[in-house]
């Protein structure tokens, strides 16, 4: 008799965090949260790319990211625009 197995358990790995780093892991856990869960999570988040981290953008992406916000009229849309136009060259 054969049993099934899970195509999707937990398989446990051994990681070295830096000691700041793993303070401030533990300072956004409450008492009862699982540290591996919580790590899990932004594993996940970062390979479903919901999160675009900053250094993975060019610096046009930045400048039209800033001037599609509604809040950039006047001087600051002058300047990203300027800003663009140098980019560009």
């Amino acid at each position: 008799m054969n049993r099934r197995i899970k195509r999707n358990r937990a398989v446990p790995i051994h990681i070295t965090l830096a000691p700041g780093l793993l303070d401030e892991i533990d300072a956004r856990l409450s008492h009862k949260m699982s540290r591996s869960n919580w790590i899990r999570g932004a594993c996940e988040m970062k390979l479903e790319k919901d999160v675009t981290e900053v250094s993975d953008l060019t610096s046009k992406q930045l400048v039209n990211i800033l001037r599609n916000r509604v809040d950039y009229d006047g001087p600051a849309e002058a300047i990203l625009k300027s800003l663009l136009e140098v980019l560009s060259e």
